[in-house]
């Protein structure tokens, strides 16, 4: 039996995480088997390593979500795909494929999804085994490290292009200086937005500083001003058409309530576990749209890779560490301490 290293959650409780010696996926035959080349890191992996998630993991479990390779090998039943391909991936290991919301384009909230590194394997290893059907070809001028970034350019492009509204004109607030924060400030500069507001707190100044070479027009850390004032002295004095949480703690969106103009939208993409514990009233006597927002779908992934084969997007001022897979606990601390934009690992043998 052929194995390989792996990063395995073993336990949900915290630290239950290590590298150890796993089979090599079998493929079924609408499957491939991708040698994975570069993984990138989410900021949630820290928070399952630690168990700081408000939902179970299918321990032991492989971490990992966001990658790229070439593909080894192909399932009998597979078109379309061959051994060298380079790929990238979606993160909906599995799905039902029958239900309404598959059948409508919605298939990233069926009831039966199961998600890369988090119900199923994922590619934090040499190997990942990948349905066919979420597989995205990755453009010859793309290379596969920057591709391993894909995914949260696509949550990025569905929250800000499909489930918000962008115009011309309009001032757009992103909370939270981290990848989807900056990926959300290019999305909206891409649709047109005239001032686009970052916020971060204390530790994030030279996030704050990437965040304004990246396409913001402004950036305010909010642990030393106050930044709902700031945004509500501009313009017409109404506050921010949009507003896009990407920190998702209850402070966070307390300020994008503050934030936002009468009639705008809240659009809602970091988690926050713990309860509010204030009033929402605020929504009605603004009037607000609050609207939540869970990944992305085949015809996101095709628009991005076109965004990079074209450069109107470049991830790779992004990426600032690259480190082998048995460092993973390094790339957990560089990212929670913030001396790390995005990092990439890399497999081991």
């Amino acid at each position: 039996m052929e194995t390989m290293k792996a990063v395995v959650k073993f336990d949900n409780v915290a630290g239950a995480t290590e590298i150890r010696e796993v089979p090599v996926p079998d493929i079924g035959d609408e499957d491939v088997l991708v040698r994975v080349e570069y993984i990138g890191v989410c900021g949630t992996d820290p928070h399952m390593h630690k168990n700081l998630v408000s939902f179970k993991m299918n321990v032991p479990l492989i971490f990992g979500h966001e990658f790229a390779g070439v593909v080894e090998k192909a399932g009998s039943k597979v078109r379309g795909y061959k051994e060298g391909d380079r790929v990238t991936a979606e993160t909906h290991a599995d799905y039902c494929g029958e239900c309404e919301l598959c059948r409508t384009n919605r298939y990233h909230l069926c009831r039966e999804r199961k998600g890369f590194g988090f119900h199923t394997d994922g590619a934090f290893a040499k190997y990942v085994k990948v349905p066919a059907r979420i597989l995205h070809r990755v453009p010859d001028n793309i290379s596969l490290k920057e591709a391993s970034l894909t995914e949260p350019l696509c949550v990025a492009y569905k929250s800000v292009v499909c489930n918000s509204s962008v115009n011309p004109g309009d001032t757009v607030v992103v909370i939270g200086p981290g990848p989807i924060g900056m990926l959300c400030v290019k999305m909206a500069q891409l649709c047109g937005a005239s001032e686009i507001i970052v916020i971060g707190t204390e530790g994030d100044e030279e996030r704050l500083k990437m965040a304004l070479s990246y396409g913001a027009t402004m950036s305010v850390n909010s642990s030393r001003e106050d930044a709902a004032q700031i945004i509500k002295s501009m313009g017409d004095g109404y506050g921010a058409d949009l507003v896009i949480d990407t920190a998702g703690v209850s402070p966070t969106l307390a300020l994008s309530l503050e934030a936002v103009r009468p009639g705008g939208q809240i659009t809602k993409i970091g988690w926050g576990p713990k309860p509010v514990g204030f009033t929402l009233d605020t929504i009605i006597s603004k009037s607000v749209t609050l609207k939540g927002h869970f990944s992305h779908t085949w015809d996101v992934w095709e628009k991005c890779l076109v965004l990079l084969s074209k450069q109107q997007v470049d991830l790779k001022p992004l990426i600032t560490h690259e480190l082998p897979i048995d460092q993973w606990e390094k790339s957990f601390e560089l990212i929670e301490s913030k001396e790390a934009m995005k990092v990439v690992l890399t497999p081991i043998d």
